[in-house]
């Protein structure tokens, strides 16, 4: 009977946790109505159904218009999407929602660590991750975190590698990035992943023309240029400051 009882209350549990879920993303209600209806056929009453399992299992048109509701507008939104023009190749990125795949993390659990390859960029659509060098790590920024949450993204280095490689290894994908900075959740999170290969077919078999795609690979590589010395900058007005204060106090 006790037995019975937990069951009861796990069962119930998800259930409270996949309406919740269904309800922050705010899906249209044709779409919820198949996710609903999907679920009553294809799982027992008493079966444990969680948003983790769900999502891969639905049937693919389905799945797709799980994926495109969620993540599409915030392809969109993503400065360097808008920079390099993409955020008008709607095709485009209705390709990379299709290819994404979704991913949970507990909270304080690792996603990539410092010198792991980066085989994917990871979307965060629900919960706060932080990015860190460790204490080995050099310079100053190895002593800030950056906090990431919904709307935001890691893995710049995988998008500029496959969007402008310089070697036929990088074209190919038989060398891949190393992470300098650790990638850790602070909360419970929802993410949904581009893997490499998936990103490099989409990339290159877009029905972007040759112009257009070295137009937006130009377009990329001033925005992280330009990125980077805006990093920069800032680096050295903090080492200056921090100069300042120690002469002022010793």
């Amino acid at each position: 009977m006790e037995w019975r009882t937990t069951k009861e209350q796990k069962w119930r549990k998800r259930q409270y946790n996949l309406k919740l879920w269904l309800s922050k993303h705010r899906f249209d209600r044709k779409t919820r109505d198949k996710i609903i209806d999907y679920i009553g056929k294809s799982y027992e009453a008493d079966e444990d159904v969680g948003v983790e399992t769900l999502i891969p299992d639905l049937p693919t048109e389905l799945r797709r218009a799980v994926n495109r509701h969620i993540c599409l507008e915030l392809l969109k939104k993503l400065e360097i999407i808008k920079y390099s023009g993409l955020a008008r190749q709607e095709q485009l990125l209705l390709k990379i929602c299709d290819s994404l795949k979704p991913m949970f993390y507990n909270k304080h659990s690792y996603i990539v660590r410092e010198g792991d390859p980066i085989d994917a960029v990871f979307f965060i659509t629900e919960g706060i991750v932080w990015t860190y060098k460790s204490n080995n790590g050099e310079g100053s920024d190895s002593r800030h975190a950056e906090r990431l949450e919904k709307g935001q993204y890691f893995g710049r280095e995988l998008l500029e590698w496959v969007m402008n490689p310089t070697s036929d290894d990088m074209r190919n994908l038989s060398i891949l990035p190393v992470s300098s900075k650790i990638l850790k959740t602070h909360t419970k999170v929802e993410a949904f992943a581009l893997m490499a290969h998936d990103f490099k077919k989409i990339w290159h078999l877009s029905l972007l023309g040759p112009k257009q795609l070295f137009q937006a690979a130009i377009l990329i590589q001033r925005f992280w240029r330009r990125k980077r010395l805006r990093s920069q900058a800032a680096s050295r007005v903090q080492r200056g400051r921090r100069w300042w204060f120690k002469k002022t106090l010793f």
